[in-house]
């Protein structure tokens, strides 16, 4: 979508590279890149692998990993989408979107399904053809999530009522089925267990919906700060309290977190994990805004059209609640993202990886990954866990695996770019992205290392389940 920037060449530059994408009628772009991988190895030579450089060094989204290859945006403000040898890490394909910014993307049967952040949900092929897609709002911050040939989408209604909806689409005709209303943008992903859907917002709610028809099952506003994950009946998420704390001989206001579980029912009580809970500085936007991670942020911002007015997004409402007042951050923003594993849960929370018993409330074990220094920003990837492994990449450039049972490092490697979403861990081999734009394909050794092809482990984001 074209929007005003700030700077008049910036506009021109844009509108003609925007004119230049959006003649839909011209089939996609399907040339081999000149830009090719080149062998990675670690300095201590235990680990080796790949790596090439996506064109414009633009942050990426998790690689979804499926078949041999590999499919990813080219990140936030590029209006390409690649397909990529997975053991070469030579590319195939490449498609040319008409608006910037693909998510992470979703495969489900031949199809491959992502959005861009400016503004359509889009369904090509594996061959990296168009069969359908929808322009739905200004800016998509959250990516879709796909079950039993049905899409599902957030988005804020920019040319119609200016609310924002969860929608579920038809896979094979692009017919909606569906849509219902929701509070605000969600954050990350739907996430799709069973017969329902549930989701949490920006400014902290969290909803069910019923994935036949839409009926909504319950909405609370918890000060969710994650996206939820489902399992044996209950709804778990982190979410942000505020308490009062002296400061500097005054009264202040401090941010925590702490993980929190409900069952699915229709009214259930919030129950909090007590031992979880942690001081937030990361939600804390007075505190943050003047880290490198939002300085960077609001640059991106500009970059794509959004240094003065963020479009639909609400950002009161992400300030308030996780600390974010740029599109770009909450683009690549995944919060306290938990996962249950052998029945146990796992979520990387600030600096910490932590394995939780969610019968007890019990802390089984923590790791610290950044010497206990305060943070400003979330410094750990939400965790991939297969084969008795969490995988988790560090936003200061490092990839490691951790025992599930005692959290204890396997290994990891220093790949020297910030990584920030998720892992792809596949057939032995590990597929992180970075926001230099660099993706990474690390060799682990052991071909069980399998199961988390995209980001939530499947296309219904609650892990490999």
């Amino acid at each position: 979508m074209m929007r005003r920037f700030v700077f008049p060449l910036a506009a021109t530059l844009a509108a003609l590279t925007y004119l230049a994408a959006s003649i839909w009628s011209q089939p996609p772009e399907h040339k081999r890149s000149s830009v090719r991988a080149e062998p990675f190895r670690s300095t201590d030579g235990q680990v080796i692998g790949w790596r090439i450089a996506i064109p414009g060094g633009k942050p990426l989204a998790t690689p979804a990993v499926v078949d041999g290859r590999i499919y990813v945006g080219g990140g936030f403000g590029s209006h390409e989408f690649y397909a990529l040898d997975a053991s070469t890490g030579n590319p195939l394909w490449t498609y040319r979107t008409a608006d910037d910014g693909p998510t992470a993307a979703v495969t489900y049967g031949s199809d491959i399904i992502f959005n861009t952040e400016s503004c359509e949900l889009e369904i090509i092929t594996r061959d990296g053809k168009p069969r359908w897609k929808k322009w739905l709002g200004d800016p998509l911050m959250s990516m879709p999530a796909v079950s039993d040939g049905v899409v599902y989408m957030a988005y804020p209604n920019s040319r119609g009522d200016q609310r924002y909806y969860l929608a579920a689409f038809d896979l094979d005709t692009g017919r909606e089925l569906w849509k219902r209303p929701i509070s605000s943008e969600i954050i990350t992903a739907p996430v799709i267990e069973e017969k329902r859907v549930y989701v949490a917002t920006v400014d902290g709610s969290l909803f069910s919906f019923d994935r036949r028809d839409g009926a909504q099952v319950f909405q609370e506003a918890k000060n969710a700060t994650s996206a939820p994950a489902v399992w044996n009946g209950q709804c778990y998420f982190s979410r942000r309290e505020q308490s009062t704390v002296i400061a500097n001989g005054r009264q202040a206001q401090q941010q925590n977190e702490i993980f929190a579980a409900r069952s699915v029912a229709p009214a259930a009580p919030i129950k909090d994990m007590e031992p979880t809970r942690q001081k937030a500085d990361y939600l804390d936007y007075d505190k943050r805004k003047v880290s490198h991670a939002e300085v960077a942020s609001q640059a991106m911002d500009s970059s794509v059209g959004f240094g003065g007015s963020k479009g639909s997004a609400n950002v009161h409402a992400m300030r308030s609640n996780l600390g974010q007042a740029s599109v770009h951050g909450v683009w690549e923003y995944q919060g306290s993202k938990s996962f249950v594993d052998q029945g146990m849960l796992f979520s990387s929370m600030g600096a910490k990886v932590m394995s939780v018993d969610p019968k007890t409330d019990k802390v089984v074990w923590t790791r610290t990954l950044n010497d206990g220094k305060e943070i400003l920003n979330s410094e750990l990837t939400p965790p991939a866990i297969v084969n008795g492994k969490v995988f988790v990449g560090t936003r200061t450039g490092e990839v490691m695996a951790l025992s599930e049972k005692t959290g204890e490092v396997i290994w990891k490697v220093k790949i020297g770019e910030p990584v920030v979403f998720q892992p792809a861990v596949v057939l032995g081999h590990v597929y992180v992205s970075t926001a230099s734009g660099t993706i990474f394909c690390l060799n682990t050794g052991d071909p069980r290392d399998d199961g988390w092809s995209m980001w939530g482990g499947t296309a219904a984001h609650n892990g490999k389940r």
